[in-house]
């Protein structure tokens, strides 16, 4: 056997990486974290943070420190709900999806990172190609990437199926149900985030078998008890980006509660800013665009309860949902998706509405306050093993 093959070296594709401090940044983050705690030599390749998104280098220390390796290279230019109108996002959105055109707007990212593989790749080779979609084209650029390299490519689904029609509708032509099915016929192991998503895929795509799909459960890292001491409740409110018309309802409710705190993390617009300023909201409502997994631990130790959006336009991933449920947080899940996107949660604690409307907001989050924090729940770590062992088995190959 080669020295090649007993290293168990393997390339990550992910276009959200620290030092980018975004929720999206969290599932990748854990992956390459739990492969490097595998003793697996691990290099990702990912976008260089753009100019409005916020960073956080010492995230990236702590990765690295890890031994895990980053290869950086410049991203495309992305469309962004906090730098565009609602309308102009709507818009858009409208004219590729009518005529399939290429929605995911990352996908010029594909022959940079092609490129950069290959320069890493000759310094030293690489066992397996890992991709992490959303967004879709990523993974299409690591199955590129592994077809060029001649190494066995796997995929990772980071957010359930039900949810990536927000990110990238289709790709190059394709719709989003064939985009999916090329990369899973590509991909030598797929891992999902859960049981009911991994029985999906098997009923939707007859090219996968039981052994080739894992579950790998998001880790849960907060403490069993948080020593917070303050009057009223405290909620939060994660998404990668925030559009203002979708928080509204959430704000209003918030005006017309007198102890109620409300802390928002997400990239957002200016208009939220001045909305906020507007109903003078400043001593219930805090908005910081950076998250980082740390800080995440820390807003979930601090709060009596969580919101997380699911539409087409913004959602919470289910990275951070999982972390959230998992901690025993009361969760209201707002949006035309919210019901896929907690459907195999536990719901005792979770509250739906589906429509965004200041009287559907304000009536499931009074029933979220009645709601006390529960138990955190125990994290099944048979799965991660498993994640790991089949992703092993490419030193057989």
């Amino acid at each position: 056997m080669s020295q090649r093959q007993l290293e168990r070296s393997i390339l990550i594709v992910a276009y959200h990486f620290p030092p980018m401090a975004v929720a999206a940044c969290l599932r990748a983050a854990q992956v390459a974290t739990l492969l490097a705690e595998r003793e697996w030599n691990v290099c990702v390749l990912h976008a260089v943070p753009g100019r409005d998104d916020p960073t956080d280098a010492l995230w990236a220390a702590e990765l690295e420190a890890c031994g895990i390796e980053r290869v950086a290279i410049e991203p495309v230019a992305v469309p962004s709900l906090a730098r565009s109108s609602m309308l102009r996002v709507r818009v858009a959105y409208g004219v590729r999806s009518l005529f399939r055109a290429a929605c995911d707007y990352y996908a010029r990212w594909e022959q940079q990172a092609l490129n950069a593989a290959e320069r890493r790749a000759r310094q030293k080779p690489f066992n397996l190609v890992l991709g992490i979609a959303p967004p879709l084209s990523v993974a299409h650029a690591a199955e590129a990437i592994a077809r060029r390299l001649g190494v066995p490519f796997a995929l990772d689904l980071g957010e359930r199926l039900d949810l990536l029609a927000h990110r990238a509708p289709s790709y190059a032509g394709r719709s989003q149900e064939s985009t999916i099915e090329y990369l899973l016929r590509k991909a030598f192991y797929v891992t999902v985030t859960s049981r009911r998503e991994k029985e999906q895929l098997l009923r939707r795509f007859d090219v996968l078998t039981h052994e080739e799909v894992g579950i790998l459960p998001h880790r849960v890292q907060t403490p069993l008890s948080s020593s917070h001491v303050h009057e009223g409740r405290r909620l939060f409110l994660v998404a990668d980006e925030l559009a203002t018309p979708l928080v509204r309802p959430v704000l209003a409710a918030v005006r017309n509660q007198q102890k109620l705190k409300l802390s928002i993390v997400g990239r957002a617009p200016k208009s939220l800013g001045k909305l906020l300023n507007t109903w003078q909201l400043g001593e219930h409502v805090h908005h910081v665009s950076g998250l980082t997994s740390s800080h995440l631990d820390e807003w979930i130790a601090a709060s009596d309860g969580a919101i997380a959006l699911a539409t087409r336009w913004c959602s919470t991933p289910s990275s951070v949902i999982e972390r959230m449920v998992g901690a025993g947080l009361p969760l209201l899940a707002i949006g035309e998706l919210a019901p896929a996107m907690v459907a195999d949660l536990p719901n005792e604690r979770i509250y739906i509405a589906p429509k965004i409307t200041a009287s559907a907001v304000r009536s499931a989050l009074s029933r979220l306050l009645e709601m006390q924090r529960g138990e955190p729940r125990q994290q099944d770590e048979s799965f991660e093993r498993e994640f790991s062992r089949r992703l092993g088995m490419v030193m057989k190959l």
